[in-house]
């Protein structure tokens, strides 16, 4: 829970194409209260959106299809400080997700797992997390269990917490008591949920062996850590057409994306500096350049150098929310934006803010 208000993270939604990544994007926009963004350039490209959600900033960046993360689409995955893998609920469509899980890994991007159109699985989350295990170094973790009315999927049960809810269309998902038929389950589900975290955590594993409860602050604080470093791919699920699910989402973002900072880290940038992340030609503001700024504030007019000692200054900079653009006066560590008049701006480059 340390990551509460530790400044903008970024999101990046990956994963084969028809998974639902732009409808997670915009089930993930208005939940949080914000609105549907206008048009996208197209479903091969890039696009960056923006919400808040009890208080922190959110960069949801919808990467194009999986079919192709070399190049560009690396570049911006690399620069995310979360990826959600959103995936169908089709065990024969799983083979589809190996090449985006692959390419993470080598990334070393943090990333989680998000079943879409939970309500239309014909198979179940079990079937499921065996076909993608194989594709995947780290342990595929369950964080919930899905409550059935007859074949349908009508809610689920959060492990952690061990609290039962209930989808409600379009609104939050009603927490109802834990059915006695769903107990034997989730007891079994929650156990093999703590077994694999014991795996990286001696303490956790001691207490387990020695018939202990785990406090909350424990488990999550395994959820947490081990995400972060790599060893765990949480999985939830949910239908973004339908909003189920997505506030649930949410609130595992809020508390488990890493920070901009531990990002910065991974791609050995220090102090104030942005990355390149693309660029391209508009017919009203000339060459844009799509960048993530670490360690400190930009504005316009500010010198930049490269490590090979090659310098630019910043022109105006815009805050993207699909097609649309807004001039900002300032940009904050943490944002993505985009900055006008870097001619000489290059996919990968790092230039260093004043020095």
């Amino acid at each position: 829970m340390k990551e509460i208000g530790c400044g903008p993270r970024a999101i990046a939604l990956v994963g084969p194409a028809s998974a639902g990544k732009t409808s997670l994007a915009e089930a993930l926009l208005l939940a949080s209260g914000g609105a549907k963004p206008g048009a996208r350039g197209g479903s091969a490209e890039l696009s960056l959106m923006h919400c808040d959600w009890m208080g922190d900033h959110y960069l949801l960046i919808d990467m194009p299809g999986a079919a192709d993360l070399d190049g560009d689409a690396a570049t911006a995955l690399a620069v995310a400080d979360l990826a959600l893998v959103v995936v169908d609920p089709d065990p024969a469509r799983a083979p589809l997700v190996e090449p985006v899980l692959r390419r993470l890994e080598a990334l070393g991007v943090p990333h989680a797992l998000f079943v879409n159109k939970i309500d239309q699985a014909r198979g179940n989350i079990e079937d499921l997390l065996a076909s993608l295990q194989p594709m995947s170094t780290a342990t595929l973790v369950a964080r919930q269990i899905p409550i059935l009315a007859g074949e349908r999927v009508a809610g689920f049960v959060d492990l952690a917490l061990e609290r039962a809810y209930h989808y409600q269309p379009g609104k939050r998902s009603q927490q109802v008591p834990l059915a006695a038929h769903l107990k034997e389950g989730e007891h079994a589900a929650r156990v093999h949920m703590l077994e694999q975290l014991a795996d990286h955590d001696d303490d956790l594993l001691e207490q387990l062996v020695s018939d202990q409860v785990p406090s909350l602050e424990t488990i999550f604080g395994d959820l947490h850590r081990e995400m972060a470093g790599g060893q765990i791919v949480p999985v939830l699920f949910g239908s973004a057409l339908n909003g189920f699910g997505v506030r649930r989402l949410l609130k595992m973002l809020r508390h488990d994306t890493p920070p901009a900072a531990a990002t910065a880290e991974r791609l050995g940038i220090e102090g104030a500096a942005i990355r390149i992340v693309r660029t391209a030609q508009d017919s009203k503001f000339g060459k844009l350049t799509l960048a993530r700024l670490f360690g400190g504030p930009l504005a316009e007019g500010r010198e930049m150098t490269t490590a090979e000692g090659e310098t630019a200054r910043t022109g105006a900079i815009f805050r993207l929310q699909g097609a649309a653009a807004t001039k900002l006066a300032i940009a904050e560590a943490g944002d993505i934006v985009a900055i006008a008049k870097i001619e000489t701006a290059r996919v990968g480059q790092v230039f260093g803010i004043d020095g």
